[in-house]
């Protein structure tokens, strides 16, 4: 027992030696090994605060607390970016300072630990060793530290960087990835910038609003007023007894010789009162004005020079034929190839040739018989109209070019011939050129006549009939038969001119103040357009089949849409007199009127297939007569950008 009591005495003994040695060490002995130290991870720390989450003091005014629980206060940093700015501008050495977060501090750098940064930013070590045999490369790619070769599946794409790749795409573009998101920047400005302080005002307030002005006093208000301005005493006394609200005049006129003697207004402070009510009370509105010309609402129209080609200048005139025995002129019309010009007189039909002006042919007529009209056909066909009747020609010398003709020819000996047919079909098959292959006869003259494109039904208009279903007759020269489509017309319907759609079963049926759009197939009518004009004078359909031009004898013409309603889209009133002939180019976006004016009026036409964007119709250019002759009719060569016209004494001429 005496052994282990002695044995624990020396336990405490050394235990007590123990706590004295430690009492004689600093107490800073941590901050002793800090600084001994060379390790960047054994930095001295100087907020002790533990493993605390610094969010936690992030409003306060302290970052924690220490080992002894005082708290360890923020360091003053800038309150706003103008006291950062002004450090800045007078601290020299602003960029080198770091923010030390952990020991709420801030750090100057020296210029040797810049110049360690660098040497890390490069790849390089913190400090440059000072050993013989060490050496720095820039590139460490170029020295193979392995002996083996990359696998191949490293030169491949990978499938998961791709898949990532293509998620982070498909975000962007759907917008749930946002690339470069705009930071809310606060909008700073110079305080002493050198500028007036009602520029500085006008800049960051809201606009003035001037205030309204007060009324200028007139000549009752002056202290020597002329004597009519005066009152009477049944004025004044009436004056008196009217509420202040309804009185005109706020006061009594007085005179006075000099302005000396003027006392002092006794309504001074309740006037001076009354204009700050009012302009308090004045309701104020800023109208914003357009500083604009009328002319910026116009759309852009492009120059007349970016449309060409159209036809500008009379290239040539054509030679003439007797105009005392053939008349005045109807009609001109012009072949499918653009070789063979016809034009019709009154009393003859002559054929130019277009290249040589050359008269190819000339058919004369009867003087009891007269000649109103021609028309080509696609094929080669000429249909010329005559008294009682119409013939056709050919135009090609191989008779195989008119398959149609044959084909009537057979049909037409099919038939009786004591059949009871107002219509008579007389075929005449001849190969040489513009020679009569068939005459049709009836009863009454026709005006007007158009082939069908596939060239083998004729469309003819007779507005001065008896009967007035014939007025519209349409012929077939496969079937060498006449139909009338329209048994039951009113008798006060004056048609004047019905062509052919383009392409459509239709047709376009032209009165004195109507257009009606009638359908072959459904035997109906489909469309009534309203023109409005006095009396229309001619028709023209573009080659698509959607637009439509008419003329009048009142000088307008009217651009019809036919997708857009029953009124014309468009009125054109360029002419003085009425309005001979509308024609549209069957290539070029031209179309032309001619008038009794002696002008010729050529228009760019752009339709587009878009159905939201209307027709673009432009004047281009006014083609006039030498001796302003009156214009009969006008046609476009069927290729090129010219336009032939017909004077009223026979002068054919071609514009280029």
């Amino acid at each position: 027992m005496n052994q282990n009591n002695t044995i624990n005495i020396r336990a405490i003994r050394n235990k007590k030696s123990i706590k004295k040695d430690l009492s004689l060490q600093p107490k800073n002995i941590h901050d002793q090994y800090y600084q001994e130290s060379d390790d960047s991870e054994d930095e001295k720390i100087l907020s002790k605060i533990g493993r605390l989450q610094t969010k936690k003091y992030k409003d306060k005014d302290f970052i924690g607390y220490d080992e002894n629980l005082n708290k360890i206060q923020k360091k003053k940093q800038f309150q706003d970016t103008i006291d950062e700015f002004i450090n800045k501008a007078e601290n020299k050495d602003w960029w080198r300072v770091v923010r030390d977060e952990l020991n709420n501090q801030d750090v100057v750098l020296s210029d040797k630990q810049l110049q360690m940064l660098d040497r890390i930013r490069t790849g390089k070590t913190a400090i440059k060793l000072a050993d013989d045999y060490y050496f720095e490369h820039e590139d460490f790619n170029q020295f193979d530290l392995l002996s083996s070769y990359n696998p191949k599946r490293r030169f491949l794409p990978s499938k998961w960087e791709r898949i990532k790749i293509n998620k982070l795409v498909q975000g962007i573009k759907l917008g749930r990835i946002v690339l470069n998101p705009p930071q809310k920047v606060e909008k700073m400005f110079d305080m002493w910038e050198n500028v007036a302080e009602d520029q500085v005002l006008s800049k960051y307030l809201p606009a003035r609003i001037p205030a309204a002005k007060a009324q200028l006093p007139s000549n009752v208000a002056s202290y020597n007023p002329p004597e009519e301005y005066l009152f009477t005493e049944q004025e004044k006394q009436q004056w008196l007894q009217t509420d202040p609200e309804d009185r005109e005049i706020p006061f009594i006129p007085q005179k006075f010789k000099h302005l000396r003697n003027v006392p002092s207004s006794e309504q001074l402070t309740k006037d001076l009162f009354n204009r700050c009510l009012d302009l308090y009370l004045a309701p104020r509105i800023r109208r914003k004005k357009l500083m604009m010309k009328s002319t910026d609402f116009l759309p852009e129209i492009p120059k007349p020079e970016e449309l060409k080609p159209f036809p500008t200048k009379l290239n040539f005139e054509f030679g003439q034929i007797d105009t005392t025995k053939s008349g005045q002129v109807k009609q001109i019309s012009i072949s499918l190839d653009g070789q063979i010009l016809g034009v019709c007189y009154e009393f003859a039909v002559a054929f130019f040739d277009t290249k040589t002006t050359k008269c190819l042919y000339t058919k004369w007529q009867s003087n009891d018989k007269q000649f109103f009209g021609l028309d080509f056909s696609q094929s080669g066909l000429i249909c010329i109209l005559q008294s009682n009747g119409f013939i056709i020609l050919n135009s090609y010398i191989d008779k195989r070019q008119h398959p149609n003709v044959e084909d009537g020819e057979k049909a037409n000996k099919q038939i009786p011939k004591n059949s009871n047919n107002v219509f008579e079909w007389d075929f005449e098959l001849d190969d040489n050129v513009f020679q009569q292959l068939l005459e049709v006869k009836m009863p009454y003259d026709p005006l007007y006549v158009q082939f069908h494109s596939k060239s083998d039904y004729i469309v003819s208009t007779q507005p001065h009939t008896h009967v007035k279903s014939h007025c519209i007759l349409v012929h077939s020269i496969s079937k060498s038969s006449t139909s009338i489509p329209f048994q039951n017309m009113k008798a006060s319907t004056e048609v004047q001119q019905t062509i052919f759609h383009p392409t459509k079963p239709e047709l376009y049926i032209m009165t004195n103040k109507n257009i009606f759009i009638y359908s072959l197939t459904k035997q109906s009518l489909m469309k009534k357009l309203l023109a409005g004009n006095q009396q229309n004078s001619t028709i023209a359909i573009h080659p698509y089949g959607d637009n439509l031009i008419v003329g009048s004898n009142d000088q307008k013409v009217c651009w019809f849409d036919l997708d857009m309603g029953k009124t014309p889209f468009k009125k054109m009133s360029y002419h003085k007199n009425g309005v001979r002939r509308v024609l549209f180019h069957k290539s070029y976006p031209l179309f032309a009127s001619c008038s009794d004016d002696g002008t010729i009026n050529i228009f760019h036409c752009r339709i587009s297939t878009d159905l939201n964007q209307a027709p673009v119709i432009l004047p281009l250019k006014v083609l006039k007569q030498k001796k302003k002759e009156s214009v009969m009719d006008v046609a476009f060569h069927p290729t090129q950008p010219w336009i032939y016209s017909a004077s009223k004494e026979g002068v054919i001429s071609l514009w280029t």
